[in-house]
């Protein structure tokens, strides 16, 4: 999936952010020749030349593949590297990437871009592809758990008010969560969205009288119910639990 982030209201700098699946040197191409940016994860079976380094004391570096150099690299220092992706003579791909690489978990994780901007340093560049995974997961809810990928509407009408009700319920959902994370001290990743959809549905068909209400103090009571049943039945298997 390719999303479209923004970094700053001022300095609008968009990017390409890369699934695995559309590792292709043609689409770096493509987002080059446009004058815009991506960032994506380093293909395994992708083992890049190195063409230019910062540091002095890594000169020697240059003309080797990342292979060579992983034994060798600091675990605690990320790494920050110029490389050339494709091996083939006459290259398919001679443009310079930027190659960034973390260790995290107990393994090297390897991304490239072709934004040079020092100010983004590899950690941030991370945090921009991680980003990412966030919009998946939100996808994945809206589409699966909460059954958007089935519409049954045929008019334009209709497919909106199918599609704005999910977001209203997805959206009631995660605010559900928050004062549920609030409330006992878990963090939200702790709680099942699934569970909690479920909670949720049925406090809604089952007390729909009370969510429509007048008075403020009613629907307080109401949205109080409805985060102490989260709290108890919304979490994730205990295996996926951690207290803060």
């Amino acid at each position: 999936m390719i999303v479209d982030f923004v970094a700053s209201p001022r300095n609008r700098i968009s990017f390409n952010l890369f699934d695995l699946a559309y590792f292709a040197f043609y689409r770096f191409k493509q987002i080059i020749e446009a004058g815009s940016f991506f960032v994506c994860r380093l293909k395994s079976c992708c083992d890049p030349r190195l063409v230019a380094v910062e540091s002095r004391q890594r000169k020697h570096w240059v003309g080797k593949c990342l292979s060579d150099i992983v034994p060798s690299l600091d675990k605690n220092k990320p790494l920050d590297v110029t490389v050339q992706l494709s091996s083939a003579k006459p290259a398919q791909f001679n443009e310079p990437i930027r190659l960034i690489g973390l260790f995290y978990e107990g393994v090297w994780r390897f991304y490239i871009t072709n934004l040079f901007d020092k100010r983004f340093t590899p950690e941030s560049i991370y945090q921009l592809y991680k980003s990412r995974w966030t919009v998946e997961i939100f996808f994945n809810e809206i589409k699966h758990v909460l059954r958007l990928e089935h519409i049954i509407s045929k008019g334009k009408n209709g497919i909106m008010i199918e599609i704005y009700s999910a977001l209203i319920f997805y959206l009631m959902t995660r605010i559900v969560i928050a004062l549920s994370s609030r409330q006992t001290g878990f963090p939200r990743t702790s709680y099942s969205f699934k569970r909690t959809a479920e909670v949720v549905k049925a406090f809604l068909t089952t007390h729909i009288a009370q969510f429509f209400v007048q008075t403020k103090i009613q629907f307080i009571a109401f949205l109080r119910h409805l985060v102490e049943a989260v709290s108890s039945v919304g979490l994730r298997d205990k295996k996926y639990c951690h207290s803060p």
